[in-house]
């Protein structure tokens, strides 16, 4: 998606020329240099879709568009340009589309429709994109890629695109007027009614860029009318508190930048799901890969099984602000709420990259919830040993595994969806790898982490190696999975104390879905094969390899832009009898389903995630 498609024509559905213009009097779907972008849809179309009325993304059912809306940056000085991309794709829907752009404040909500008729509209006037206040114009869905609405050629700024905009040029930013916001783009049906795709790309004017270096040694607070630019290690050290507002964006000034927040400290990022807080590259959008920078790492005082109940970062120096564990299960390190980290990953070592979020002896009295990883050079979310509970745990793209646990972690987790993508390395693993530690001895406490309700797919071009590894004395029961698209087997049960936990009920993996190969054939190079077939099928009695039947159906990348991984109504994820209760520890939810997404509740898609590529 890197390759800008200046003029672009695509293939529409249907053969009928276009003819029609605008009430502006421009040839309908122009651009300045007179290609035409999409195409007007039939009569008949229209009559076909007039029955859709229902406006809830969460009813609709069967092939939807793709769509995945983008600015050239995340946070804009007066005078710096903001452009706007977008990639649509039809996905196999052939029918009819209303097309719908807008802008809205994240804080107010107003939103101000754009229209090829009447530019920018006035708040509370409503016009599809290429129709008026008064009329619709309905259009066959087109193939786009990095199809540049808003953009300027000619300028001399890093954050530009340099690519004429399909709609017009890059705005800027004016002085002294700081706030929130976000380009949404819809398409509907063609009555506009019924919202079939929908992807908001948020971005935020700002008064000035700040430099961070060093250690933070009293309280902060970071505020969302400024950007943050980390440089080289910085260390919140205790007892500070670095306290993030929502909507504040920070990036990673160098590859090797890296946020610790060091035993005894806290960072408190409460985000929300409109106002995000964001860790991300310093590249502009386009630019941007896996290990631009570092990411953000956690050390706790929660319990490790390391002799001593003291250990330190691995491939870092055995010094106090790299130090991590102790007695208290209680321990808090603040709060992680609605927080997005991408393109990370810096390699301190040779197989030690920086994980997407690193949580090490994090205590049960620190709040985990609605954090993405995406992009990173090693795994989403790693817990060496502590108590801390998580939820709603989305990982994307990241390259080794999805939730890895180590060193006696004791915690709970439920809802992580976890969506591997071609940057995949050779022995990553869509769902887990557990190990008790490096040497698989029975230190204690025994990695157990107790998780449930867990969606894992990948897209066919990666390696995505194993659903699951289970290995070097791991406990654990995992309950309500789904592991869809592994290139090997979904489970492998690696050696002789992990199978002795497992026949012992120290280790379950059960009333799961597990998609996928268990021939001798998935297990490559491994004498494991029949030990976790029975273990998964045997030992464990409720697991089932049945196709899970998710709206998505099977990953492509694209679909991975507008990932729907909510279970259809026939989806055997939704049969009562298969699916665990969770024990009341005071985390735990009951659900009736199994995977991270139930019906209705699609916590993904409600705008405060990103999925783009690059």
């Amino acid at each position: 998606m890197r390759k800008m498609f200046v003029l672009m024509m695509v293939t529409f559905f249907g053969t009928q020329a276009l003819a029609a213009r605008t009430d502006s009097g421009l040839t309908f779907g122009e651009r300045a240099a007179g290609k035409q972008w999409v195409k007007r849809a039939s009569l008949s179309a229209v009559a076909m879709e007039k029955a859709l009325v229902d406006a809830s993304l969460a009813h609709v059912s069967g092939a939807r568009p793709i769509i995945l809306l983008e600015t050239n940056y995340y946070t804009f000085l007066a005078g710096e340009p903001l452009e706007l991309r977008v990639t649509i794709d039809p996905n196999g829907f052939g029918s009819a589309v209303t097309m719908y752009l807008y802008q809205e404040n994240r804080i107010t909500g107003e939103r101000r429709y754009h229209s090829v008729a009447g530019g920018l509209l006035p708040a509370g006037q409503q016009a599809d994109l290429f129709g008026s206040v008064s009329s619709r114009v309905p259009v066959f869905v087109p193939a786009l890629n990095d199809f540049v609405l808003f953009g300027s050629t000619g300028t001399s700024s890093d954050l530009s695109w340099n690519v004429a905009g399909a709609l017009g040029g890059a705005t800027t930013v004016p002085a002294g007027q700081p706030g929130l916001h976000q380009w949404v783009m819809e398409l509907r049906d063609a009555a506009g009614k019924r919202v079939l795709a929908r992807s908001n790309a948020m971005y935020s004017f700002i008064n000035g860029s700040v430099e961070v270096s060093g250690t933070i040694t009293s309280s902060t607070t970071w505020t969302a009318n400024q950007r943050y630019v980390l440089n080289d290690f910085v260390g919140v050290a205790a007892p500070a508190v670095l306290t993030i507002e929502p909507g504040t964006v920070i990036y990673g000034g160098d590859t090797r930048a890296t946020l610790f927040i060091q035993r005894g400290a806290k960072i408190i990022a409460d985000g929300t799901a409109r106002r995000p807080i964001v860790f991300t590259s310093p590249q502009r959008v386009g630019s941007r890969a896996q290990q631009d920078w570092g990411s953000l790492v956690v050390f706790g005082r929660a319990p490790i099984n390391v002799e001593g109940g003291q250990s330190f970062m691995e491939g870092l120096a055995s010094l106090p602000e790299f130090a991590y564990g102790g007695t208290d299960p209680a321990d808090s390190s603040g709060i992680l709420r609605y927080v997005r980290l991408e393109f990370g990953g810096f390699l301190i070592a040779t197989n030690q990259e920086i994980n997407g979020l690193t949580l090490c002896a994090v205590g049960t009295g620190t709040v985990v919830d609605y954090v993405q990883v995406l992009h990173n050079a090693d795994d989403a979310f790693e817990f060496f040993g502590g108590t801390v509970n998580a939820s709603h745990l989305l990982g994307v793209a990241y390259a080794d595994d999805g939730l890895d646990f180590d060193l006696g972690y004791i915690g709970s987790v439920q809802f992580a969806v976890l969506i591997k993508r071609p940057n995949d390395e050779a022995d990553g693993n869509i769902l887990t790898e557990s190990d008790n530690n490096g040497q698989g001895s029975g230190a204690t406490p025994l990695t157990s982490p107790l998780v449930y309700n867990v969606t894992g797919v990948r897209t066919a071009a990666t390696n995505g190696n194993y659903g699951a590894v289970l290995r070097r004395n791991t406990a654990g029961k995992f309950y309500n999975m789904i592991v869809q698209g592994s290139k090997n087997a979904p489970l492998s049960l690696r050696d002789a104390s992990t199978a002795s936990n497992a026949n012992s009920g120290l280790l379950v993996f059960d009333n799961s879905i597990l998609f996928g190969d268990f021939s001798d054939a998935a297990f490559p190079g491994r004498t494991d094969g029949e030990q976790s077939r029975n273990f998964v099928f045997t030992t464990n009695t409720r697991n089932r390899n049945v196709d899970p039947k998710l709206a998505m159906d099977s990953a492509t990348v694209s679909k991975t832009y507008l990932p729907d991984l909510e279970p259809l109504a026939d989806s055997p994820a939704l049969d009562a009898d298969f699916v665990a209760i969770p024990p009341d520890n005071g985390f735990l939810q009951v659900v009736d389903y199994q995977g991270a997404i139930g019906p209705g509740d699609n916590w993904i898609l409600t705008g405060w995630a990103n999925f783009s590529d690059n």
